[in-house]
């Protein structure tokens, strides 16, 4: 290899997140070989997946102008054969590791403890433990909220600063596995970073604006009252007026991840200077689906005890609002995002108008996600 020339390795290449950062890392002229680790899923190849995205509607178009050249720069492996690096990787070279795999759980039901324990925690212990003889550096996707609801101005130290308040499993496991690799980083002298996106929003630059591959989180919440069969319902929904959403575009979060993952920088939130106020926002989701008998309760202690809940509240509370329920009510916060801006300035548009046009986006798409 020559100077400078370093390998990627990457997980969760498929997911809403890491297929942006596919298509930012093949911009990089200075990346030798970017290792993929893919599932197959229903009949289909992880060769085959991953061409599906680079032949996207979403891909950049240097990518099919170079598409020979890009094919030799990517290797695909399955499950098995990721499991295995001393097949595909060499400890003379620089290998970097960026982990994006995992999936969301907001849940807080007891029975899905251990199912999120052993897909956030475990699981990454798993990769690092494998991987930690061969790689240079380890990057951690984590999430903005794994430091739980402790209101104020945050900062990117969650390890230092203030005392974590988790709001559910998935929060704490995902902090229990940035302590775990601080730990491990320094005991085998590894570099460890961890980088912490909040919500991901559609895309926000020229290049296929809005665009995001799966539909989650705020987008649940236009997917439920687009998708309700019950308009002659009204709705009461619980919320804590001050506090605010907090979404930052999807390839906006993967520059800043292929900006960063071999710099000297420990953590970092990916996140926006300022949050849509929780019933602002909520109300132009609602209403873009065109859904508009709903109300908003001020409440601190949220809404799961309402009183005299009509059959659309009871099916509301009993799902989507049993996860998002906590986040609404969440205390009034907001992101130091000096370090963030210093790196790759947030582009600028007006916040609340991106909202809507990202659920009319998905609206206009049905809420269907890509087949990847």
């Amino acid at each position: 290899m020559s100077k400078n020339q370093l390998n990627v390795i990457l997980t969760g290449g498929t997911g809403t997140l890491g297929s942006q950062i596919i298509f930012e890392l093949l911009k990089q002229e200075n990346i030798k070989t970017i290792f993929l680790s893919v599932r197959q899923k229903k009949g289909k190849s992880a060769t085959s997946r991953i061409k599906t995205i680079l032949e996207s509607a979403a891909a950049p178009e240097f990518i099919s102008k170079n598409k020979g050249t890009i094919l030799n720069k990517i290797k695909v492996l399955d499950m098995d054969a990721f499991f295995k690096p001393e097949n595909f990787l060499s400890k003379t070279e620089s290998n970097f590791f960026i982990h994006s795999a995992g999936s969301v759980n907001l849940s807080t039901d007891i029975s899905q403890k251990e199912i999120i324990y052993n897909g956030v925690f475990e699981f990454t212990k798993n990769v690092f433990d494998t991987f930690s003889s061969f790689i240079t550096k380890f990057t951690y996707i984590s999430t903005a909220f794994s430091i739980g609801n402790i209101g104020g101005l945050i900062g990117n130290d969650y390890h230092s600063e203030k005392i974590p308040k988790y709001r559910n499993f998935y929060e704490e496991y995902k902090h229990l596995t940035e302590r775990f690799l601080l730990k491990k980083g320094k005991e085998k002298n590894i570099d460890i970073q961890i980088l912490r996106p909040s919500v991901l929003g559609g895309n926000i630059f020229k290049k296929s604006t809005y665009f995001v591959s799966n539909y989650m989180v705020y987008y649940l919440l236009g997917k439920f009252f687009y998708k309700n069969p019950l308009n002659d319902n009204s709705i009461r929904i619980a919320a804590n007026f001050k506090t605010g959403l907090n979404i930052i575009p999807v390839d906006y979060v993967a520059k800043v991840i292929t900006s960063v993952f071999d710099k000297k920088i420990e953590q970092l939130n990916i996140v926006h200077s300022k949050s849509t106020n929780i019933v602002t926002g909520m109300s132009k989701i609602i209403k873009t689906v065109d859904f508009n008998n709903f109300t908003f309760l001020n409440s601190s202690s949220g809404g799961l005890l309402l009183e005299g809940k009509n059959r659309l509240e009871s099916i509301y509370y009993n799902t989507i609002g049993l996860h998002l329920n906590q986040y609404l009510i969440s205390d009034p916060y907001e992101y130091d995002t000096t370090l963030l801006e210093s790196i790759v300035p947030i582009p600028k548009y007006n916040i609340e108008d991106y909202l809507e046009d990202t659920i009319r986006y998905a609206k206009a798409r049905k809420f269907r996600g890509e087949k990847w």
